[in-house]
Formats: C-alpha cells, sequence, structure tokens
C-alpha cells in the first residue's frame, strides 16, 4: 500500500501553511518557547489534515466532476480509509493540545467539530459553509495568540479580522467557480443564488473589509508596514475586482481571482512574519 495518496489527501502545502501561521501568531502575540511553537504547528497542522481528509469524503461524488484526480475519485484511497485516517489525525491533534492550556484545548476541540459539520453539513448551506471556512482560516491567529496567554488575544485579533474577511470572499468566488459540480452533487450554495456576478461584487465587498482591518497593526509596526500593506491590499482589490466581470463559471476560473488573492493574502502573511522579526530587531536595541 503507498502512503503517498495519505499524504496528498490531507493537502499538505494547505495543512502546513495553517500551521505556520499559527507559529506566527505566536511569534507576535511575544512567545518565545520554541517547544510550544513546534506543538502549536503540529495540532494545526494535523487538525487542518483531518478536515481536509473528511472533506474530500463528504464530497467524493462532487469531486468526480470538480476534481476527479483527488486521492478518493480517483481510487487512491478508499472512502472507508479516508475516514479512519481523518478520525487519527483529529485525534493526534487534540490530545497534543493537552499539552497546551484550556483556550488552546477548547479551540482545538471546537474547531474538530466545526470541521467535521461543515464537510458533513454545512458546506451544503448557503453561506454557512463560507462562514465556516473564513472562521477556521483565522482562528489560527487566535490559537497562536491565546497559547501565550488569554491577554494576547487581542494583539493576533486584526489579523483574525483580516484573515476572516479575506478568506471569505475568496470561498465565495472558488463556490463561484464549483456551481456546476455543486449542483449536480446537490449542494446548494451562495453563488447559485446570486449568480457569478453578484458574488463578484460581494467579494468585493469583503475584501474593502480585509482593507480596513489591515490597517489596525499600523499602531504596532508602524509607517512602513502601512506602506506595504497598501500595496498588497491593492493588488488583491485588484483580483477581486477582475471577478466583477464575469458572469459564468468558466470566465471566473479564467480570471484566476481565486488564485490571486491567494498570493495576495500569502504575501500578508509574509509581511506580517517580516515586520513582526523587525520589530523585535529593534526592541532588542533600544
Amino acid at each position: 500500500m503507498s502512503l503517498s495518496p495519505y499524504v496528498t489527501i490531507i493537502r499538505p502545502a494547505n495543512a502546513v501553511v495553517s500551521g505556520i501561521t499559527a507559529v506566527i501568531a505566536y511569534l507576535i502575540a511575544s512567545g518565545t518557547n520554541p517547544l510550544s511553537a513546534f506543538l502549536l504547528f503540529f495540532i494545526v497542522t494535523v487538525i487542518c489534515g483531518a478536515g481536509n481528509v473528511l472533506n474530500d469524503y463528504f464530497d467524493r461524488e462532487i469531486d468526480k466532476i470538480n476534481r476527479p484526480g483527488r486521492p478518493i475519485p480517483s481510487g487512491a484511497v478508499t472512502p472507508g480509509s479516508a475516514a479512519v485516517w481523518a478520525g487519527i489525525l483529529f485525534i493526534l491533534g487534540i490530545l497534543a493540545s493537552l499539552a497546551t492550556n484550556l483556550w488552546c484545548l477548547a479551540i482545538a476541540v471546537f474547531n474538530s467539530l466545526l470541521l467535521i459539520a461543515y464537510a458533513a453539513k454545512l458546506k451544503k448551506m448557503p453561506l454557512f459553509g463560507n462562514l465556516s471556512v473564513a472562521y477556521l482560516s483565522g482562528s489560527v491567529f487566535l490559537f497562536g495568540g491565546v497559547l501565550v496567554g488569554p491577554e494576547s488575544f487581542t494583539v493576533t485579533l486584526p489579523l483574525f479580522a483580516i484573515t476572516f474577511f479575506g478568506t471569505l470572499a475568496r470561498e465565495i468566488l472558488k463556490a463561484a467557480e464549483d456551481i456546476e459540480g455543486d449542483a449536480a452533487g446537490g449542494a446548494t450554495t451562495l453563488p447559485m443564488i446570486l449568480g457569478v456576478q453578484k458574488s463578484g461584487y460581494l467579494a468585493v465587498i469583503l475584501i474593502l473589509c480585509a482593507v480596513a482591518a489591515s490597517v489596525l497593526p499600523y499602531s504596532r509596526w508602524g509607517a512602513v508596514y502601512l506602506v506595504l500593506i497598501a500595496v498588497i491590499d491593492l493588488f488583491i482589490l485588484y483580483a477581486a475586482a477582475k471577478s466583477v466581470r464575469c458572469k459564468t463559471p468558466a470566465e471566473l476560473i479564467a480570471a484566476r481571482s481565486t488564485s490571486l488573492i491567494k498570493y495576495g493574502m500569502f504575501a500578508a502573511l509574509f509581511l506580517f512574519l517580516a515586520m513582526e522579526l523587525w520589530h523585535g530587531i529593534i526592541a532588542a536595541f533600544l
């Protein structure tokens, strides 16, 4: 039996980036313990991976249309094996969170339950599924913050808001791209109700909310951050604005708005890390 499909099905790049993001949040909240940082990375990575596996399990019929190369529809992983693999990963993440604190444990358990509910039910409900993914993406910053202590929650809250609104916009556009497969699978998504173009307008509004939230860390990182985040904000706004001209899923896919927004959000994440490292260097010499 090849282990490769079991690695592929957790979407390792996605899961590892989530783990790294949690570590960045920990550093921004003034965390300094390398062991705690590694533990945080492990917890977030495996729980995110578990959610990805479970999502593929419940989406196996839809993926036959939208993503036939994924491990389950391609036959590389059986549905039963995928369900067991997801359960093992969830258990590993929650057990590891017992070594953190009560706040982190609560987030780990809640997020695990939400991931299960999302894959099984919420994804097929208009807007609720999108809100779930947006919260889960942003909650990585909260997780990293509360590992330092509950008082650090406010430090990472603006980053949660930026990620929440940016992810929500991207998720709505992704759902608009997948309208045909979702309809065949019996799902009812928000873009199926609004249409592709109106979904694009909504994405732009949400990106504007993310842009507004991106100003808040100015008080911590100063004018240099404000200039650099403005460049990234303009890029993400451009990516979202491209979707407004699209009237069909095919046009939206060709516009690559979701990919461009993802690249912009990665750039913002890199900026958060760079600014915090610079902030730490300056503080060390003062």
